[in-house]
């Protein structure tokens, strides 16, 4: 059963029993001064600050100027044909925050990523790709919405989205093809062509390894194409080509297979790459067991600078977490409602698999072993879409 709207309804609070001047409390926490009060909520989570919000009402006043400072990973659920989403919090799991309306044309969108509390949607207009697709950003909190250009692009995939919360600065990019991408930033009045990989040597390989896997971090975009890992800096007027390196060491693909699969062995592999909270670039490398349980397995590489960029299997990930879908890493440790040394991945559904189906995984680099935290989500809704994503709750 879903909770109200996430702008939490603020109860009265009890009244506290009078107590006399004389036994009054001289270091009482009610009296600390608003700076105070201020540098402690902003160390505090979503679910702690929502309890510091009972303390007493100097503090519930308090909370009125702050913001928690989120660490944890959330789940979003999109119910089908609903203009509202679900949001979980593996910190509190005793409830599922409905958002308010998020806009009537919300269920007819595809959320293609998310930035913080960013959702990138596309309404691909007519029943083909080729009449166009409307693309637009929106924030589920504020309901800000920035309506960008439409792309007349026959394919065209949106997988980056970066966006400064104060200044709304932003950066969109899109897949075109192999060798191209599309990008729009603030201040342009349509979509610009980036040829990324001019005269790239096509290979066979399966449907949902053509599509280059992109991450945006620090003005540079990071690109896994093919056999290739790119680095580009955006910073300038320009698009600058600044590194490139061969991972073919640990990027394995499968051959096409016939049309019938096998009842036991290999499905498929999938690669994807990660940038670490340290700048280093890591593959993960994720191969579906054909068993009853239909599980990943996965391996992970890390480029060493000091051996040649050679590409070297490691076992642990220390005190960070990887949000794969996202393709970065986040501090987990000494935080309730993360795990460290994990990987939160969204374990797509098949044509026999539905988003209601514990898609979204936790898999734990030490023990191998897989958690569902989605169980946690009741709804007689469908979903047609689930995602981790790591929402900020700072005001622009």
């Amino acid at each position: 059963m879903a909770s109200p709207p996430l702008a939490l309804a603020e109860s009265p609070l009890p009244k506290s029993p009078a107590v006399s001047v004389t036994r009054r409390n001289r270091h009482c926490w009610s009296e600390l001064p608003l700076d105070l009060m201020q540098s402690v909520f902003k160390r505090l989570g979503f679910a702690d600050f929502e309890r510091a919000k009972s303390v007493c009402s100097s503090w519930q006043s308090g909370t009125r100027q702050s913001q928690p400072n989120n660490q944890i990973p959330w789940m979003i659920l999109f119910p089908e044909d609903k203009s509202y989403c679900l949001l979980f919090n593996p910190e509190d799991k005793e409830k599922v925050y409905k958002t308010q309306h998020l806009g009537d044309d919300l269920a007819k969108s595809e959320c293609c990523k998310t930035y913080r509390s960013w959702l990138l949607m596309v309404t691909h207009n007519g029943r083909d790709r080729g009449s166009g697709s409307d693309v637009y950003m929106l924030n589920i909190f504020t309901h800000e919405r920035i309506n960008l250009p439409t792309c007349n692009q026959l394919f065209f995939m949106p997988r980056i989205l970066w966006i400064d919360e104060e200044t709304k600065d932003y950066l969109v990019i899109g897949i075109v093809d192999d060798e191209k991408v599309l990008s729009i930033k603030k201040g342009d009045d349509s979509w610009k062509e980036i040829l990324l990989f001019p005269g790239i040597e096509r290979r066979p390989m399966p449907i949902e390894e053509e599509i280059p896997q992109l991450v945006y971090k620090d003005d540079k975009l990071y690109c896994l194409n093919f056999n290739q890992v790119h680095i580009f800096d955006f910073s300038g007027v320009a698009p600058l080509l600044v590194f490139s390196t061969c991972v073919k060491e640990c990027v394995k693909r499968l051959l096409d297979y016939p049309r019938w699969i096998p009842k036991y062995g290999d499905l498929q592999r999938r690669n994807n790459m990660v940038v670490t909270l340290g700048g280093d670039i890591l593959i993960v490398r994720r191969k579906m067991l054909l068993r009853r349980s239909f599980t990943w397995n996965f391996k992970i590489f890390k480029m060493d600078s000091s051996d040649g960029n050679k590409w070297k299997e490691i076992f642990t990930l220390g005190d960070e977490a990887i949000l794969l879908d996202l393709g970065i890493t986040v501090l987990a440790k000494d935080l309730e409602g993360i795990t460290s040394n994990s990987i939160y991945y969204n374990d797509e559904p098949d044509e026999n698999l539905h988003y209601n189906d514990n898609v979204l995984v936790i898999y734990n680099v030490d023990t191998k072993k897989i958690e569902q935290p989605q169980e946690f989500v009741s709804s007689s809704d469908p979903f047609s879409y689930a995602c981790w994503f790591l929402p900020s709750f700072k005001r622009g």
